[in-house]
């Protein structure tokens, strides 16, 4: 039985149960052969994003466990990383202090060559439970985003760099709000929800003075992240021409992030969902074209193969998703032998992904 696993998911071992193309349409590598850990390697290093893997026909039925959703390389890598961002965050409010070294070294030897590596972070930052500082996962999953979105647009390393940077000092302001405003279940009041707009000049006044004081881009990046194309935004109504490029994609992945992940008031949402969201601020002038559109095809090529639980109260795997249209719902395979259309089937719909331990 022939059934399509996206990378994150692959493991030495498997069998190929078609070929494997290259840019180029070559045979990178052929059907029948066994994944090895070089092989996998191979793969990850191309605009590859998933591949068809021959499995007995006694397992057709099994459910993968989370050896199939988590890789623990990754886990740990992220774990550390989440430590040493607390410390950074901490020591930058305490003592006004920013240690360039240490922050090089978690954007440059962890997140881009590692966190923010191929189509596996996708999988992996969505499976992963979210046990701790809600900011400090927050910041690190835009710096992945930034990452990812640096690697598909084929910036230079050292333009990367500076995005990951930006992206994931970006919410850094936020640690001077109160907790209880910041978690607030319900309505802000005017003056609560004028602290929380002035997060992003807190970020950069936070900043501005640092060993970054001379990074424009980087600084732009945070100061600018919650403006809008149409002059809505904060803190300064910029229009688009104003707005640097690197607060035109954080923009993106602000929101994105935010709304696909549990909080203290909401719960997560699907990345359909958040798409359809995203989708109507691009159409009201509000998110930048190129970069939405850019994002989402991108995002769910990663997204294909994920578990997901269903409104009607099963829970599947996405099999298929159309990539010749944006806004294109996927196939969820939810048994042996049942499959729903999404786009078809509008009575059912994605609830959210689910994280290894729900599957």
């Amino acid at each position: 039985m022939l059934r399509s696993y996206n990378l994150q998911s692959i493991k030495p071992g498997m069998v190929l149960g078609r070929d494997v193309l290259d840019s180029n349409a070559s045979i990178l590598i052929g059907k029948g052969s066994v994944l090895t850990e070089e092989s996998i390697a191979s793969i990850m290093d191309r605009p590859i994003f998933s591949v068809y893997i021959e499995e007995p026909e006694q397992e057709e039925t099994k459910v993968p466990g989370k050896e199939h959703l988590l890789d623990n390389d990754y886990v740990k890598c992220y774990e550390a990383v989440y430590d040493r961002v607390f410390k950074l965050f901490v020591d930058l409010l305490e003592e006004q202090m920013l240690d360039m070294d240490e922050l090089r070294s978690i954007v440059i030897k962890e997140i881009l060559p590692k966190l923010a590596n191929g189509v596996r972070p996708i999988g992996q930052i969505h499976n992963m439970s979210r046990g701790g500082d809600y900011l400090i996962h927050h910041s690190i999953h835009v710096a992945i985003l930034a990452g990812l979105m640096g690697q598909w647009k084929d910036w230079s390393n050292a333009k990367q760099i500076d995005f990951v940077t930006s992206g994931l000092l970006h919410d850094v302001g936020k640690q001077l709000i109160p907790p209880d405003i910041l978690n607030k279940h319900g309505k802000l009041t005017d003056e609560e929800f004028g602290m929380i707009k002035a997060h992003p000049d807190n970020s950069y006044q936070m900043l501005k003075d640092s060993p970054l004081k001379d990074k424009a881009n980087i600084l732009q990046g945070i100061r600018q992240h919650h403006e809008r194309c149409d002059g809505s935004g904060y803190p300064d109504h910029l229009t688009k021409e104003n707005i640097s490029e690197f607060a035109l994609a954080l923009a993106i992945f602000d929101i994105y992030d935010a709304m696909a992940a549990d909080r203290a008031y909401a719960k997560r949402r699907s990345p359909w969902d958040v798409f359809e969201i995203l989708n109507d601020d691009m159409l009201r002038g509000k998110l930048d074209t190129e970069f939405v559109v850019y994002f989402m095809r991108n995002l769910c090529r990663a997204l294909n193969g994920s578990w997901v639980a269903l409104s009607n109260g099963e829970k599947g795997r996405i099999i298929y998703i159309d990539e010749s249209r944006v806004m294109s719902l996927p196939v969820v395979q939810v048994s042996e032998d049942k499959f729903i259309d999404l786009g078809r089937d509008t009575s059912v719909k994605i609830e959210n992904l689910l994280m290894a331990d729900e599957i």
